[in-house]
């Protein structure tokens, strides 16, 4: 639960929108965007990829789109027709395990924008979006059910690490500060 004693400005429509073009145009992006291609490169994900330096250009063509698409979703176009805060509040204090269960549960339950507890419709529908998107550019071998709840199920585990790197390191983004 967000710490009543401390307010918090609801987010403006524009302040969400600027909020994922920020996520879009930081430096960390490419850095994102190249680490997740390397980690599928590894893998070998997308295996008409094949190897080298063309193939490693084309999954960080398909992790940045795939990261834009998903700051959209989640960051500006959901929360602002849901009318939901995008940004992950810090429990910051108590037990190791009730702070990692506030992370995990910052994944299925979000504020709206009055500063109510609800469903993380922006989240979980977003990475949906983002993923069933990500359909339009993946390759042909990977567009199956199995492979597109996989990265699904992918983008709900980076969410959680990255909560977890937020609550226990205090980690931020500056435009999680509005």
């Amino acid at each position: 639960m967000q710490d009543p004693d401390i307010p918090v400005a609801t987010l403006r429509t524009r302040q969400k929108f600027e909020m994922a073009y920020r996520k879009t145009v930081d430096p960390s992006f490419l850095v994102e965007s190249a680490m997740f291609a390397g980690f599928d490169q590894v893998a070998n994900y997308g295996p008409q990829y094949g190897a080298g330096a063309g193939p490693y250009a084309q999954r960080f063509g398909y992790n940045a789109a795939n990261l834009a698409s998903t700051f959209l979703f989640t960051d500006a176009l959901l929360p602002t027709i849901l009318h939901q805060d995008p940004r992950y509040f810090r429990k910051g204090h108590g037990s190791f395990g009730s702070r990692v269960w506030w992370a995990l549960r910052s994944e299925v339950v979000a504020y709206s924008d009055t500063g109510r507890e609800m469903p993380n419709y922006s989240s979980m529908l977003g990475f949906g979006m983002s993923t069933t998107l990500s359909n339009a550019y993946s390759p042909e071998s990977s567009i199956t059910f199995g492979k597109t709840m996989e990265r699904y199920a992918v983008k709900e585990g980076v969410s959680f690490g990255l909560n977890l790197m937020r609550e226990f390191g205090g980690i931020s983004r500056p435009e999680e500060h509005q």
